[in-house]
């Protein structure tokens, strides 16, 4: 990037830092911390090096950094052309002792949530969408397939036909024998591994407490009917199929059906082949609001489902927003985020590639906070390197610019509840001791415990699902496992002597609630008890 000055340049030789310097800069960037670093020159040349002299405060109009000051003339500090803007930081670097650092924070922390008053006046970002979602399910429930043709021509393959809509056994099968080895191999893992674990976590039930007289528990049903949403687009994801079909079966969902966005020829491979592996027969070329709005109504090709679960973008998520309550939710899994948690043993180049990695899903939301200025600048370090090779490079740096932040806190204390007011999909823990810091950790989709456990193997092979809550939604919600497909009874058998011993509050409190027949269905028993025992 260049550097303008029209400032002397009569002390360079003494290697001063005192005066400053205006760097042309990408908006994007501004308002941000950045990596400072002050000019020197080299012994016995005409160069001139950089060194880093810490943290620094990047003001909105133009960069201030530091450089040696002297007799007016124009001065170039990067004479061969290289790229001086490697060295600022990509990611805003947020101090929490300044007032400006926490302002910062707070906005971007509110970001996160959806602004209910906004939406209710027609402002916020989900009401701008709700209007053409609202479109897109009134022509499901007028039109039903049409309407899914319709969407499909308009946004994926201008040939779609209803015939595409159910995609066949064959077409999977086919889609399984193109998959390369190694791809395929890595698919079965993940299966394996998902399933496994979901078997792990399945629950039992049964009677739980026991009172004289009295038995009380719980019972766990699967559902009749789950519609799994799998998103695509940019790209396939047979991941998203493999956490979200493999708790469904482990939990004996009856019939499972999946809906996914066809491509421009109407096809998905890798998500085809993954149904084909895991055994699910029934998958529908849908996408986007459409989908949703087709598994909740039901159109000709379509059978309706008990249950919508699945990730997707702000349509999706909107548009089971407006079909909760004649079908099931899961939640609100949106956008990526990711949270590290470091003290000064923290991995930077660890961080770097994990907080890059849910970048790149762009729009991705990532933050670093730690308690170390030095992890700080070595991790924005890193992210500046790895950036610059990743294939996905323009996405990463909107994310990082836009949604993100490192930030520094003054105790790990204060990290931590920073974290929980993220309340992020997912978070990494490196520190001293991480069995400490996660005790205290209370919101979280996922917690990943040291530099080792890379936020990938649970995207991937580990076992849980990586369908999880996002936009701090943690606070109240849960990823997808089993417990989404189950619904749970409560069980209750009372004997005579039980019922006996417990009527007197039920006939207060019914007869306090003016609820007669509430008394009456007790005080029946009662009375056929005394009728049996006069015989």
């Amino acid at each position: 990037m260049a550097v303008r000055d029209r400032a002397a340049a009569a002390s360079m030789e003494s290697g001063s830092v005192s005066n400053e310097c205006r760097m042309a800069v990408p908006a994007a960037e501004a308002n941000c911390w950045a990596v400072r670093w002050a000019w020197k020159p080299e012994a016995g040349s005409s160069r001139w090096s950089t060194e880093s002299i810490g943290l620094g405060m990047v003001e909105a109009k133009g960069r201030r950094g530091k450089r040696p000051g002297g007799a007016s003339g124009r001065f170039d500090p990067d004479p061969d052309g290289h790229n001086i803007a490697a060295h600022m930081s990509l990611i805003p670097i947020l101090d929490q002792s300044s007032a400006e650092g926490r302002d910062r924070f707070a906005r971007l922390a509110a970001g996160l949530r959806i602004d209910l008053r906004a939406e209710l006046g027609g402002a916020g970002e989900w009401a701008k969408r709700q209007e053409a979602v609202s479109e897109a399910v009134r022509a499901v429930a007028e039109r039903g397939d049409d309407a899914v043709v319709e969407y499909a021509r308009r946004y994926d393959d201008p040939q779609f036909t209803a015939r595409q809509i159910r995609v066949s056994a064959g077409e999977m099968e086919e889609a399984r024998r193109l998959t390369p080895p190694a791809v395929m191999e890595a698919i079965r893992r993940s299966i394996r591994q998902v399933r496994e674990y979901q078997r792990s976590i399945m629950p039992t039930g049964g009677v739980t407490l026991r009172r004289e007289g009295v038995e009380l528990g719980i019972r766990f049903t699967p559902l009749d009917s789950a519609g799994l949403y799998v998103p695509g687009g940019k790209a396939a994801y047979p991941s998203s199929l493999i956490m979200l079909a493999g708790p469904a079966q482990v939990a004996g969902v009856g019939r499972v059906a999946v809906a996914t966005p066809p491509s421009k020829y109407g096809r998905s491979g890798l998500v085809l082949a993954a149904c084909a592996e895991m055994g699910v027969g029934e998958v529908y070329r849908a996408g986007g609001p459409v989908a949703i709005a087709a598994l909740a109504l039901g159109t000709a090709t379509i059978p309706k489902v008990d249950k919508i679960v699945g990730p997707g973008n702000a349509l999706v998520q909107l548009a089971k927003r407006m079909v909760a309550g004649v079908v099931g939710i899961d939640g609100f899994l949106g956008p990526s985020e990711i949270v590290v948690i470091a003290d000064e043993t923290g991995q930077a180049e660890f961080i770097a590639a994990d907080l890059i990695a849910q970048a790149e899903h762009d729009p991705g939301s990532c933050f670093l906070i730690t308690t170390s200025r030095d992890l700080a600048r070595a991790a924005a370090e890193a992210i500046g390197r790895q950036t610059a090779a990743a294939p996905r490079a323009e996405a990463i740096r909107r994310a990082l610019a836009e949604r993100s932040a490192i930030v520094v806190a003054g105790s790990m204390d204060e990290a931590v509840e920073l974290a929980n007011e993220l309340a992020a999909e997912h978070v990494n823990v490196q520190t001293r001791d991480n069995g400490a810091v996660v005790a205290k950790l209370r919101h979280a989709g996922a917690v990943f415990e040291g530099e080792w456990s890379a936020v990938a193997a649970g995207d991937y092979v580990a076992g849980p699902s990586h369908c999880l809550p996002t936009n701090t939604t943690a606070r109240f919600g849960s990823g997808i496992s089993v417990y989404e497909f189950l619904k749970r009874s409560s069980t209750a058998r009372y004997t005579r002597d039980g019922l006996a011993d417990d009527a007197p509050s039920v006939v207060a409190l019914a007869e306090a609630e003016q609820l007669p027949a509430h008394a009456a269905s007790v005080r029946v028993r009662l009375e056929a008890t005394r009728r049996s025992a006069d015989r």
